[in-house]
């Protein structure tokens, strides 16, 4: 998947590439020493540094100025999850950085490694843990598959596909849930239909689909097995061949195009495209689907670099990841990108109490319980599945049908 605000490929370069791009000896072996040189102890400073997604920054970071009295430097990465690792191993970012911000899936391997500190759900400044809902905060997202508490959540959101509710016959106020069918196999919309390219966010959610249709039996839709994948692309092999995808799609801004164009009549894409197609075409001109199967469910987590317990930093750094829990930050996030997270009534209570619009109230009402219905199905995915080079191969043949 792509950074949800630029172009850049997220998985570009995959695990494999990691392992290759880390040297010789392998990236494991890279990852049991680190490389870290740890930087020497410090007053605290009032200005907390991170690095990740631009997506998890706010549009003015002004606002945690004012509410904690820390200041933010926030230097922002894609979401390309091999560039990602290589600079928090052999660039050692976290010398510079206190905090990464980045899809679940990076914690399974740098946390157990030490590159992640593990997270003091009991530290003072950390005031919304007990609060904030175990959905979120021990989600696998944040929390390690070594049972450790490696992040805390951010932001997260459940994709599925935009479509022009007058082609397809359905609802036009996008309502009611839609069959993954409608993009994979429906007459209908046989060459009015796009996909993307990048195999991590297209490959689950066409299991999701082969599962429920009873074609297939994918254990884990965000990490198929050889066998399972081989299956899976076969699928989407015969329905490219069939001419069902009119175009594959490679960045957010072909996404809008497409959509505002009204060159296609369904692809899956992320909800800010159909926002953005909207404002050209009127609103509720095209959805964002509530579906039958389920969605490619992400989360970005915050991350305390290991090397930052050495400058003496750390109740900052805490103040920061308990800005990501509250009420502020997740009213501009939902406001300003549609995106939810925890503790989403304390974005409520924060815009009752700053004077917010009815309307911009009711908007960030809808976004939780837009959440809340689509967390209620499956799957959640990962930037670092365990299967990736098997899954790379077959996807290769779809792309090269």
């Amino acid at each position: 998947m792509k950074d949800r605000f630029s172009t850049t490929t997220q998985f570009d370069l995959s695990r494999r590439d990691l392992l290759k791009g880390a040297g010789a000896t392998g990236a494991l072996a890279l990852l049991g020493s680190l490389g870290l040189t740890r930087m020497a102890s410090a007053a605290a400073s009032q200005t907390v540094r991170a690095y990740g997604v631009t997506t998890a920054q706010l549009k003015d970071w002004s606002l945690f100025t004012k509410s904690t009295g820390l200041k933010m430097e926030y230097t922002g990465s894609n979401n390309d999850v091999g560039v990602f690792m290589r600079d928090v191993l052999a660039s050692q970012m976290g010398n510079k950085a206190d905090v990464f911000i980045f899809e679940g899936g990076t914690q399974n391997l740098l946390g157990p490694q030490g590159a992640y500190l593990v997270i003091d759900e009991k530290q003072p400044e950390l005031k919304l843990w007990s609060r904030t809902s175990d959905v979120w905060k021990r989600s696998a997202t944040v929390k390690g598959s070594d049972g450790k508490q490696y992040g805390v959540p951010v932001i997260g959101n459940a994709d599925s596909f935009g479509y022009a509710p007058g082609k397809l016959g359905v609802k036009a106020d996008g309502s009611e849930d839609i069959s993954w069918k409608a993009l994979f196999e429906d007459e209908h919309t046989r060459g009015r239909a796009a996909y993307d390219k990048t195999w991590n966010y297209s490959i689950g959610v066409a299991a999701l689909y082969l599962n429920a249709s009873g074609r297939t039996k994918v254990q884990n839709p965000a990490d198929p097995t050889a066998a399972e994948a081989k299956q899976i692309v076969d699928f989407l092999v015969a329905r490219k061949k069939a001419g069902q995808f009119r175009t594959l799609v490679s960045s957010f801004e072909e996404q809008i195009q497409l959509l505002s164009n009204r060159d296609v009549d369904i692809l899956n894409c992320w909800e800010p495209a159909v926002r953005e197609a909207n404002l050209k075409l009127g609103e509720g001109t095209v959805r964002y689907a509530y579906t039958v199967e389920g969605y490619y469910k992400w989360g970005h987590g915050a991350y305390i670099a290991s090397q930052a317990k050495d400058r003496g930093n750390l109740d900052n750094i805490y103040k920061l990841l308990n800005y990501f829990l509250d009420g502020e930050y997740r009213a501009y996030q939902a406001k300003d990108r549609g995106y939810a997270g925890p503790n989403m009534d304390l974005a409520v209570e924060y815009a009752n109490k700053h004077g917010w619009s009815a309307a911009d109230i009711e908007g960030l009402k809808a976004t939780q319980a837009k959440v809340d219905r689509k967390f209620a199905k499956p799957f959640v995915s990962t930037t670092t599945p365990a299967n990736s080079d098997a899954i790379e191969e077959e996807w290769q043949r779809f792309l090269n049908a």
